[in-house]
């Protein structure tokens, strides 16, 4: 799990080193590693080991430097708990820059996120499984609802190691979601949209991000409605009612 957080109160120019644009053509390690140099500085090493700033206008910033270990996303009380211990960590994390003073002598938070962000839950058991094979092969369906193109990003699940926990010689190219993969194997009429959906580790770590949820919750919302309007069930309306 991750909170986000905007902050504001720096001037862009003077933080350069601690962030990239989006059109910059260079890496985006250096500014993690200076962010997190300057953290440690101000007393407190962030939980996630590369923390990262992205400019939304003028002086406010979104900030990404929290994970929750060790928590269900499932289970309410996990995800409070990973919630207040989250909020703790980012006002710790700001007050440390501010007082090192120089360019973040006048940082201050201005909101973290109202809920904490759960990368990954239970998921659907769907007439089809999105597959790593399928993101390696680059693999399309006559039934797509939605062509992927988000790389594999797999967090560690444990803070003493790194973002990735699985070595991949490969990388994903763009592949398809089949609507098969959004309508449950086990419960007739039932749709997921968004990061629950049939899939596998490996695959779920690619699909799960926004741009996808929102194509895959359109095609889900229109096959809901064809299914309830002629009586039948998402299967077997199928494609039709994304013609």
């Amino acid at each position: 799990m991750s909170l986000i957080a905007l902050v504001s109160g720096v001037d862009a120019a003077a933080i350069k080193a601690f962030y990239n644009d989006l059109d910059s053509p260079q890496s985006w390690a250096a500014p993690k590693d200076a962010l997190r140099a300057a953290m440690e500085t101000g007393g407190h090493s962030p939980s996630y080991a590369k923390p990262s700033l992205f400019r939304v206008r003028d002086d406010l910033f979104i900030l990404m430097a929290n994970h929750e270990y060790g928590f269900k996303g499932t289970d309410a009380r996990d995800v409070t708990r990973a919630t207040l211990h989250a909020r703790k960590e980012l006002n710790a994390l700001v007050d440390g820059l501010r007082g090192t003073g120089g360019v973040w002598k006048n940082l201050r938070l201005v909101a973290t996120a109202e809920q904490i962000g759960v990368r990954e839950g239970r998921r659907l058991h769907g007439l089809y499984t999105v597959t790593a094979d399928d993101l390696r092969e680059g693999r399309r369906f006559d039934d797509a609802v939605c062509r992927a193109t988000f790389g594999v990003d797999v967090h560690a699940l444990d803070p003493k190691r790194t973002k990735a926990i699985e070595a991949h010689p490969w990388k994903a190219k763009p592949y398809d979601i089949p609507l098969r993969a959004l309508i449950a194997k086990d419960v007739r009429g039932l749709l997921f949209a968004g990061r629950c959906i049939s899939g596998d580790f490996i695959a779920h770590a690619s699909y799960r991000v926004t741009g996808n949820a929102v194509v895959l919750g359109e095609a889900a919302g229109k096959v809901a409605a064809a299914a309830a309007l002629s009586g039948r069930a998402p299967d077997a309306v199928g494609m039709e009612a994304l013609a």
